[in-house]
């Protein structure tokens, strides 16, 4: 199994797009340029001594050398010992509310930071259970499928933000019929949902698909984030909030009733994620659910391959360098 340590720093590959950019424009303008002084013979005397191969080879040599060092730059793991595993758990899949209203600063740092670090915790303190991931806002999306991966529900859940979801709302109900077809079904019984969103502005068909998840042995808890106390949807960094059509600030407010009554019918229980207990109380709830064997055969150990994408990267820049763009009386190119 091949991973990525820092995924993240994948973006560095927006400035080779430049860079390439730039390289096809000078081609471009050369050629303009060239056309400019209208002798043909006299330009053909006057770049007598440069090679346009050897500037295509160099540039790309470049590019291997920078590609190389990003992606040396975001550690590829390589997953070096396969085993099957045998362990007694349950299925558990956090659903979380990315919508803007989880910007909401009413719990410190913020609803969608705190949404995170509850998940985050619970995950340090896993050892036998399978994990999923689900986001949603007017859409629900499998973030990554149930799994015995911590590591990689830690990297997923880094990228967690507002900003994921382009369509606003808060689809519980998506969120709950995708976790009702991601769980094996060849599986009956411990198998748990939690749900951590504000509740606002949810579809109506939360309650029903709660029921028939119970029906079908799936245990619904759900964690309000946010406050009763009206709260300000930050939009930038810049201080700026959402405002409605008429220019008026928008305000959010924890809709702790619809989650409480959620949880009811899913057969599980409601907490606070304003609660200094919520992590201890998260774990006895999901601990308390028992567990099922489960056999899957599993990656147990990782080892970094960047050195050799480094050793690519300086290779080929090395060799970038070492190449002139004048033409040498021995060769003829």
């Amino acid at each position: 199994m091949l991973k990525l340590a820092h995924h993240n720093h994948l973006w560095a590959f927006a400035l080779l797009a430049i860079l390439l950019l730039a390289f096809a424009f000078f081609l471009v303008r050369r050629k303009q340029l060239f056309k400019l002084i209208g002798v043909e013979d006299l330009v053909d005397k006057l770049s007598a001594s440069s090679n346009l191969t050897r500037r295509y080879i160099k540039f790309s040599l470049m590019l291997l050398g920078f590609s190389a060092l990003i992606i040396a730059w975001a550690n590829p793991l390589l997953g070096s010992k396969f085993e099957k595993v045998k362990r007694e758990g349950i299925d558990v899949i956090f659903a979380m509310d990315v919508s803007k209203s989880m910007n909401a600063q009413d719990i410190v740092p913020s609803r969608m930071l705190k949404a995170k670090q509850i998940v985050s915790t619970v995950i340090d303190q896993m050892s036998n259970d399978r994990i999923g991931l689900i986001v949603f806002a007017g859409n629900a999306y499998l973030q990554m499928p149930v799994t015995v991966d911590y590591s990689g529900a830690k990297m997923y859940l880094k990228t967690i933000n507002t900003d994921m979801v382009p369509r606003q709302g808060t689809a519980i109900s998506e969120a709950i019929e995708l976790a009702i077809n991601s769980y094996d079904k060849d599986t009956e019984g411990y198998k748990t949902l939690v749900i951590l969103s504000d509740g606002e502005d949810h579809d109506g068909d939360a309650e029903a698909l709660a029921k028939e998840a119970k029906e079908l042995g799936i245990t619904i808890h759900t964690i309000g984030v946010g406050t009763q106390q009206a709260s300000k949807i930050p939009m930038d960094k810049q201080g700026n909030y959402k405002k409605d059509s008429s220019g008026n600030e928008v305000t959010t407010r924890l809709n702790e009733e619809m989650l409480k009554e959620l949880a009811k019918l899913g057969g599980g229980q409601y907490l606070s994620a304003a609660s200094t207990d919520v992590y201890d109380d998260l774990l006895v709830v999901l601990n308390g659910q028992g567990g099922r064997m489960i056999d899957e055969k599993v990656y147990t150990s990782f080892k970094n391959h960047f050195p050799i994408f480094l050793i690519i990267g300086f290779i080929a820049l090395c060799t970038e360098f070492l190449i002139g763009e004048r033409k040498l009386k021995w060769l003829s190119w």
